[in-house]
């Protein structure tokens, strides 16, 4: 294989790391992001029970009400994290079939 069909190769590689590394930023800050509206809603969600409580409800009521809150939540978080692997691996596995084609048609020539 020849120095350019290396360079070649080596250039193509390093714009899909690249775009790998710029997809896991993205993904950090989208998670950043989804925390900092967590911590927002639990404070909500805390002064809002200490309301309740200061109203007369019972501790008993405003837990079950926040455990089926939480339920809820959990599901909805749970369903977005599949997602978000299902298509981070159909992502994965193109680039790397993109990859393994490019140097083996180097290979090849």
């Amino acid at each position: 294989m020849s120095v350019e069909r290396l360079v070649s190769v080596s250039e193509r590689l390093e714009r899909l790391i690249e775009e790998a590394e710029r997809e896991a930023e993205r993904l950090i800050e989208e998670a950043r992001n989804k925390a900092e509206e967590i911590i927002r809603k639990a404070r909500i969600d805390a002064e809002n029970m200490r309301l309740r409580m200061e109203q007369g409800e019972t501790l008993e009521r405003i837990l079950k009400d926040a455990e089926e809150e939480a339920k809820k939540e959990a599901e909805k978080m749970l369903e977005e994290y599949e997602r978000r692997v299902r298509e981070m691996m159909e992502r994965a596995e193109g680039r790397m079939e993109e990859a393994v084609e490019l140097v083996l048609k180097e290979v090849m020539k």
